[in-house]
């Protein structure tokens, strides 16, 4: 982000500041890099945070798995790249971070982590008219994505349960994930798989109370850091996504939370919706009838935060709302780099639909920065897609 109080290095919970003992409800425990500590350690984790990539747990030096999630320590790294192009791949949720073209260094980052089946996705965008945002987005991003991980995991994982294919619960005392039933087809000689569903969990008010830790306890850890390095403010906007599994009650949801003008967008093959609204000065002049709607993203004042995390920030508390899922979907949390070039929700989802159906999540990012890249690239560009099949 290049114009006043606007937002982009790419982060991920492996290569965070995030210190280990950090925790839900606790203090930020962010060690800047001038302590000397090693940039990374074994599998792309960072030996100062000492957490899973997968998960975020908390991990030990000897440790060959995560006890939290069973991810191999010792095996190939989930995390590649640099602070130019990172990538993150999770499966069904990944995260891309590019420098974009015009840009000298990469002020974007990105969270990215999966905790008992609910995916967790953020993006901050670091103000480059600021010194030091760069480190102020990695922090933000680090602090939030543990944050969020760390009250999931202290909820507890929920009971799966299986559901019937008519929508309604089956088999109330089964603990399994996947339940076989007889197949329909005439012809058919395996059984079928039943999808599950949970019963309690970590659920969307649960979620929404843990934007509200993340984003603060972020807004606090760049406030340390520029007291610490005597900057003036560094700041960032942030944007997260937290996708829950089915339950009983209902579909896959997503709860969002924001501040600034990172988006998070939902778009399905035959629909597509913004959920986030800009905290700009263009954008609430337009919602408050003052200019109009289309003007919203063309207007001088269009990039002009009104709200961000720094500093000298006054008013950080998130915007939250909670949406149901219609499957298959895609949820997309991405910087100004990338919506910049497509910001109707159509536009989007039309961009996504250029892959095939099956395209994997890390698919679905590389294609957006792609694009982006061939639009101009003119800021840095941060996309972190979750693909939702049920």
């Amino acid at each position: 982000m290049t114009v006043e109080h606007d937002a982009a290095g790419g982060y991920d919970v492996g290569e965070s500041g995030y210190a280990r003992g950090s925790s839900y409800g606790g203090g930020s425990g962010y060690d800047p890099r001038e302590r000397g500590m090693p940039e990374r350690g074994r599998s792309l984790i960072d030996e100062r945070t000492g957490r899973c990539p997968r998960c975020a747990a908390a991990i030990y030096d000897d440790d060959r798995y995560c006890e939290a999630c069973g991810l191999s320590l010792v095996g190939p790294p989930v995390t590649s790249g640099d602070s130019d192009h990172r990538e993150k791949d999770l499966g069904a949720i990944a995260g891309v971070s590019d420098r974009g073209v015009r840009h000298t260094s990469n002020e974007d980052a990105m969270g990215v982590a999966e905790v008992y089946g609910t995916l967790i996705a953020v993006v901050c965008d670091g103000v480059s008219t600021t010194p030091g945002s760069a480190q102020a987005s990695s922090a933000a991003a680090a602090t939030a994505t543990v944050i969020l991980a760390d009250a999931i995991r202290a909820h507890g994982p929920g009971r799966p349960v299986p559901v019937s294919r008519g929508g309604g619960r089956s088999s109330p005392g089964a603990e399994m994930l996947d339940v076989l039933e007889p197949s329909d087809d005439e012809y058919g000689e395996e059984p079928v798989t039943v999808p599950s569903a949970l019963v309690g969990g970590f659920g969307p008010e649960e979620a929404e109370l843990a934007l509200h830790h993340a984003v603060h306890a972020a807004q606090e850890v760049i406030a340390e850091l520029s007291a610490a390095e005597g900057r003036m403010a560094p700041s960032c906007t942030i944007a997260a996504a937290i996708i829950s599994p089915p339950t009983v009650d209902g579909p896959s949801t997503v709860t969002v939370g924001w501040v600034g003008d990172s988006r998070v967008y939902l778009l399905g093959p035959r629909w597509s919706e913004r959920l986030t609204a800009d905290d700009t000065w263009a954008a609430e002049a337009a919602r408050a009838g003052l200019i109009p709607a289309s003007e919203a993203e063309t207007h001088r004042r269009a990039h002009t935060l009104t709200r961000w995390l720094g500093g000298d920030a006054e008013d950080v508390a998130p915007h939250t709302a909670v949406f149901p899922i219609e499957a298959p979907a895609t949820v997309l949390v991405c910087s100004d780099g990338l919506w910049n070039y497509a910001s109707r929700p159509d536009v989007m989802a039309a961009i996504i639909n250029q892959l095939p159906p099956e395209a994997e999540a890390i698919e679905v990012g590389r294609h957006l920065i792609d694009f982006a890249i061939d639009q101009g690239g003119h800021d840095n560009i941060t996309a972190v897609a979750v693909r939702v099949d049920r």
